[in-house]
């Protein structure tokens, strides 16, 4: 019989991986301003939107079920003045990513049916979902993004 708690959490992290694959496609072929540009308005950049995915993995999984430490600046996330290089960003993703992997292969079935630090998630494993289907939604935002800055 499959172990369904191993099946979910291969599942999650592998579907987080392709989606951080999917960022380095689309930014890739963006220049250091385009990455910042908001085609628009009210709305976020490319780069903004990795800020924001990169802190809320941080957050929901490294510090609150990882005890990274980490202490989220949500405001800044979308607001940042002095943005990081490309690089440097996507480097920083990489590593929520990579934290991700490491906390959740870590999770016993007991944990992912355990509630999660932050209540409204539900289970551990229902908060997970919710963070790999918000990352897709802002990784669809960036196609889209990315689609107006070239018509640009």
């Amino acid at each position: 019989m499959a172990d369904l708690s191993l099946l979910a959490r291969t599942a999650l992290i592998e579907e987080l991986e392709q989606l951080r694959d999917a960022v380095h496609e689309v930014t890739g072929p963006l220049s250091e301003r385009a990455l910042w540009s908001k085609p628009v308005e009210p709305g976020n950049s490319i780069g903004h939107l990795i800020l924001h995915l990169t802190g809320n993995l941080n957050h929901f999984v490294g510090a609150q079920l990882g005890g990274s430490g980490y202490v989220r600046d949500r405001e800044r996330e979308f607001t940042e003045g002095q943005p990081p290089a490309k690089l440097a960003l996507l480097a920083n993703l990489d590593a929520a990513v990579a934290t991700f992997r490491r906390v959740v292969q870590g999770l016993s079935a007991e944990q992912l049916a355990a509630p999660h630090p932050q209540s409204a998630f539900g289970s551990v494993l229902k908060a997970l979902v919710h963070l790999v289907a918000h990352f897709a939604l802002h990784r669809g935002q960036m196609s889209y993004l990315a689609r107006l800055l070239k018509e640009d």
